[in-house]
């Protein structure tokens, strides 16, 4: 076996610090702090291990910078022309003072959590063929941070300049470009501060991550047997009801149904499984004065009139999220009871929830333009302009 160590890909790191900072009030929010430290220094901490060279995109006075030891690379075009103007900048520096290499990695200044893993990911979709790999989270692409080749150089130089051309987006589109999607939650890595109340909630994040890292690994799920209770009718004709009325943790689910009182049975372990993009609900539940815990049943007699075991139902969900649950309150035939959480059950339940939730800031969104519709009354194109169109009068 060989002890050589893995070879870092041919790649420069360039973080693009050359915007205005409008809404921030300008002047160089990069340099605002996070937890003490220079929101910059984060920044550097977290792509210096993954590239080879590392330099800093910025415009003005280059010695504002000089603590942080990267070389300052300043747009080539005047006017804060945007991001492919630093991107352009960055591929020119490397062809200039680092030729071996191939590729340059660009991330926005404002960006604290960055992944540790971008490069090795990003380089993987290179390697399978994609002119540029940018990233992506949460559905979402951010096409300032990408992997992109510096052969590239002079057909940007000639968008940019010759064509006027400012979105990455348009830029991209010319070329072989693949997103690598990320996971957002419990905290998305490419979030980034724009204004102060952004800056007021990464310092929020950044606890809640140092409390997620101390905090002991906890289970993600585990296995509960279901205690059902017959209930019978008071009418002559009605049918008995079989309820659930708590739950049994541990029971393996390859165990039988077995009686455990007159009328009540134990089933077979269901798997209670607990995920990070539903930790509000269970935070939501272990506020009530009593939380409880779901169970999803189904009917399970046959045409034969088999069922499972003595019991008509069956359990095919317990759920700690209420609205997990609430989702299966409209589906044909199926039942859902809440039992109470015993208090080992929410003592696991809050400990997953200290160990990955994270409050999800406020993020605007742009509004989708609406597309006229036919069947639409109110957004449809009036006839009479509609055969305008036709005719192609104005």
């Amino acid at each position: 076996m060989s002890d050589t160590a893995p070879q870092m890909p041919p790649v420069a790191g360039l973080v693009l610090a050359g915007g205005l900072s409008r809404r921030m009030g300008g002047g160089d929010k990069t340099l605002l702090l996070l937890d003490g430290r220079p929101m910059l220094l984060h920044v550097l901490d977290r792509v210096a291990p993954q590239v080879g060279p590392l330099a800093i995109n910025a415009n003005g006075d280059p010695d504002r910078f000089a603590p942080f030891g990267r070389p300052v690379v300043p747009d080539e075009l005047e006017g804060f022309p945007g991001p492919l103007a630093g991107i352009l900048a960055g591929l020119e520096w490397v062809r200039r003072d680092h030729p071996t290499l191939t590729h340059l990695l660009t991330v926005p200044a404002d960006a604290p959590f960055l992944p540790r893993d971008m490069v090795d990911r990003l380089w993987a979709r290179i390697e399978a063929g994609a002119d540029i790999a940018c990233a992506a989270s949460g559905g979402w692409t951010h096409p300032p941070i990408a992997l992109w080749p510096v052969r590239l150089r002079k057909e940007l130089r000639a968008a940019v300049i010759d064509e006027g051309m400012r979105k990455i987006d348009a830029w991209t589109a010319r070329y072989r470009t693949e997103a690598v999607e990320w996971q957002a939650a419990p905290l998305d890595p490419f979030y980034n501060v724009n204004r102060p109340e952004d800056l007021d909630a990464a310092k929020d994040l950044l606890e809640q991550a140092a409390a997620r890292e101390a905090a002991p690994d906890v289970p993600a799920s585990k296995p509960f047997g279901v205690v059902i209770e017959r209930r019978t009718s008071s009418h002559p004709w009605g049918s008995d009801a079989y309820v659930p009325v708590a739950v049994a943790p541990g029971v393996p689910a390859g165990d039988p149904v077995r009686q455990a009182e007159a009328d009540r049975w134990v089933t077979g372990g269901v798997t209670l499984e607990l995920f990070r993009k539903e930790t509000e609900g269970y935070r939501r539940n272990l506020s009530t004065p009593t939380p409880r815990i779901y169970v999803i049943l189904r009917p399970v007699t046959d045409d034969d009139g088999n069922t499972y075991g003595p019991l008509p139902v069956k359990p095919v969900l317990v759920t700690a999220c209420p609205y997990e649950a609430e989702a299966y309150l409209h589906g044909d035939e199926t039942q859902v009871e809440a039992v109470p959480m015993p208090d080992d059950v929410a003592h696991w339940v809050g400990a997953f929830c200290a160990r990955h939730h994270v409050d999800q800031p406020f993020v605007k969104r742009k509004q989708k333009t609406k597309v006229a519709r036919e069947d639409d009354t109110f957004s449809r194109i009036p006839p009479v302009q509609q055969a305008r169109r036709d005719r192609g009068a104005p």
